[in-house]
């Protein structure tokens, strides 16, 4: 659910002057944890990550000698503990084995400088080891594109030999029938042509299958057993591919708290797939959860564009609307509404390609517990701060603060918080806080003015979730 219950800003304050324990995070030994896994959004998963003070994730890929080789990928990390730390990397540079390094920040706090700055930001060093534990992957790479009778995938890395299966959507958003299949070597693979026979639906999904039975011959479901998806810990390698005119962009924390001064104005687009060139147009709100007035575009090109930003001009609301326009009057020029006709909203399936982000400073609320460890969906805020868990006081609103986890800048998915599980309550209630006195520890409430909560127009960030129970 993307809209919280809010209490004002004043009555959360208010709430809030119970005793609350303050999270400093212990001084543990530097460590990270990583399992093999599955990647096919480009980006690695690292499960838990102790540092002591801010520092970095660094991806490494593998050299031929089994060392660790070039940098595919980093990112910055919080002073003590963090779970799910996401890593982007080039899927390209990578290997099936990959090393996940720990990196002090030591410089410029958040810039990332090692190689570059001499003595800044090295390797942290236990026992005179390198943190720096190694982790397979199986990648499937690809893109969303338009297709005729091939499917292009970008990257394949598979420990065994195998198939790329190419399966039409089953009309519920999920693989249906096979329309095509390409055995695979046991290696990494780079531009890999799918032929496919059979109606192209506008979502395709590409999946990696093992080749367990007669070599060369996919035989997953006409043969007992043979051949299966490729899947580590439940996570199958498959991707949703459009194949018509779609955005793929995230929510971002544009608009900021109500304590915090606007530092940029720009809307960050990952890709966009249009039918010729087009404009990406962002809409505010008009007040009723639909596009308003226009704030700003940017023209992209034919096929694919992506990693660009489109600058905006108008006041952001909370939430935008990112639209999609074709570009079929003076090319580079939008038109639409000055030019009768021209630069119309692109459709896909007869419907137009539109929909809304969360644009500030946001919790989903849908999460899950297992044991003492609350997993939300996402947290978006606009500096760094805290995801603080809230017992239900007996009155269906926030108590005793029962946990505490550092978040970054930007979005944060599958947010973990190690909760008090002797206080944990059927409801409990999130809410965001900035981290604005010792970095890494949680001071709201015993240091004045320190760590207070992120609010918008006056209220505090925060809301009910009854998180699903795993055993």
């Amino acid at each position: 659910m993307r809209l919280p219950h809010k209490l004002s800003f004043l009555a959360g304050l208010l709430i809030l002057l119970f005793a609350i324990p303050t999270f400093a995070q212990d001084m543990m030994t530097p460590s990270v944890t990583v399992d093999g896994q599955v990647v096919v959004n480009d980006n690695v998963r690292i499960e838990e990550v102790v540092s002591d003070g801010p520092g970095f994730i660094v991806i490494h890929n593998a050299t031929d000698d089994g060392m660790f080789g070039d940098v595919i990928g980093f990112t910055p990390v919080d002073n003590g503990v963090s779970y799910n730390v996401v890593v982007d990397i080039d899927s390209e540079m990578a290997t099936d084995t990959l090393f996940a390094m720990l990196h002090t920040d030591d410089n410029t706090v958040g810039e990332y400088e090692f190689g570059s700055v001499e003595g800044a930001d090295g390797p942290v060093i236990v026992d005179e080891e390198i943190v720096t534990p190694t982790f397979n992957v199986e990648i499937l790479s690809v893109s969303d594109q338009f297709v005729d009778s091939t499917l292009m995938i970008d990257t394949v890395i598979m420990s065994q030999d195998g198939f790329v299966v190419v399966h039409a959507d089953n009309g519920e958003g999920a693989p249906g029938e096979v329309i095509g299949v390409e055995p695979i070597s046991a290696a990494i693979a780079y531009d890999v042509e799918v032929a496919l026979d059979g109606e192209v639906t506008s979502v395709v999904f590409p999946m990696l299958h093992v080749d367990t039975d007669t070599m060369g011959e996919y035989e997953f479901g006409s043969v007992e057993g043979a051949d299966g998806p490729v899947a580590i810990d439940g996570a199958v390698a498959t991707k949703a591919v459009y194949t018509v005119p779609h955005m793929r962009i995230p929510d971002q924390a544009i608009v900021p708290g109500d304590s915090q001064a606007l530092t940029g104005s720009t809307l960050q687009v990952n890709s966009v797939l249009s039918d010729g060139p087009g404009f990406v147009v962002v809409h505010a709100d008009n007040g009723e959860g639909a596009p308003g007035e226009v704030i700003g575009f940017q023209a992209v090109d034919a096929g694919l564009t992506t990693d660009f930003v489109v600058g905006l001009e108008g006041e952001a609301t909370p939430i935008l609307f990112p639209m999609l326009h074709i570009d079929d009057n003076t090319v580079g020029e939008y038109e639409f509404g000055t030019v009768d006709g021209a630069d119309a909203p692109a459709t896909a399936d007869g419907n137009v390609v539109v929909f809304p982000i969360d644009a500030s400073p946001s919790i989903t609320y849908a999460g899950i517990l297992q044991g003492n460890m609350l997993t939300a969906e996402k947290a978006v805020i606009d500096e760094g701060g805290w995801l603080v868990i809230h017992a239900d006081n007996g009155d269906g609103a926030p108590g005793e603060v029962i946990g505490a986890q550092c978040i970054s800048e930007g979005v944060n998915f599958d947010v973990t918080v190690e909760l008090d599980a002797d206080s944990v309550t059927d409801t409990v209630f999130p809410m965001l806080h900035y981290d604005t006195g010792e970095i890494g520890t949680y001071e709201f409430g015993t240091v004045d003015g320190a760590d207070l909560p992120v609010s918008m127009n006056g209220m505090v960030v925060v809301g009910a979730m009854q998180p699903a129970v795993v055993e």
